[in-house]
């Protein structure tokens, strides 16, 4: 089984925006992750999804999305963006997903030997912004979801080798290379790969956080800093 990932997918089949207008690449991005994925994921592959999957405003808006998603090859999981306003209660997120959809925030799923886990991410607070009580509550929030996924996680990993794939919306680390408070917590739970996205301009992608650290493989997969199309993270 391959497993890929891309994310901000934005589909929005029930409310058509004109998402060419951040940038020209965006033109017709939906038909261009189709054809993508279609051409490289296979009918038993695992595809991961780390946020701002739809960008429609409720659950009624959201079903055209979820149909074209379930008609795309392999399975997905899906995890929460700071652009997926339909995202509320999981229970409630899970309850309408096709067959071939999963979802996770402060949770995890297991498949096929591939543990997968997903948390309500946040940015890395910038150095000189103030510690407001919000601020302080929103980070221990976060950090509360993510304890609580690689919690399940590491009940579903029987396996120590096993790949333990974190789906955290937003770069884990700021643009200075200066780790979120998270960071240790990926480390210490024993995470394999973490896969994020939120980053959508070349000077981003360019010193976004990628490769090896701490035993934790970094990868940006965002939509437009592939392509528009899956890229593979692993083959089990």
């Amino acid at each position: 089984m391959n497993v890929w990932a891309i994310s901000d997918l934005h589909f929005s089949f029930a409310r058509p925006e004109g998402r060419d207008r951040f940038a020209d690449r965006w033109r017709d991005h939906a038909a261009r992750i189709e054809a993508g994925w279609r051409a490289t994921v296979g009918r038993d592959d695992l595809v991961l999804i780390p946020g701002d999957v739809s960008s429609a405003r409720n659950h009624r808006e959201l079903q055209p999305d979820l149909q074209r998603l379930e008609r795309l090859p392999g399975r997905k999981v899906l995890a929460p963006g700071n652009h997926d306003g339909w995202w509320n209660d999981l229970a409630k997120v899970r309850a309408m997903l096709r067959p071939s959809l999963h979802a996770v925030d402060a949770a995890a799923v297991a498949i096929d030997g591939v543990v997968v886990a997903g948390a309500r991410s946040l940015p890395v607070p910038h150095r000189d912004d103030p510690e407001t009580p919000a601020a302080r509550a929103a980070a221990a929030r976060a950090l509360a979801g993510l304890d609580e996924a690689l919690r399940e996680a590491a009940e579903l990993r029987t396996d120590p080798a096993a790949p333990l794939i974190l789906l955290w919306h937003h770069p884990p680390f700021d643009p200075h290379g200066r780790p979120g408070p998270w960071v240790e917590r990926l480390r210490q739970g024993g995470v394999t790969h973490c896969l994020y996205g939120h980053l959508h301009t070349p000077t981003q992608w360019a010193t976004a956080p990628a490769g090896l650290r701490d035993g934790v493989r970094y990868l940006c997969v965002a939509a437009d800093a592939l392509g528009f199309r899956p890229i593979r993270v692993a083959a089990v």
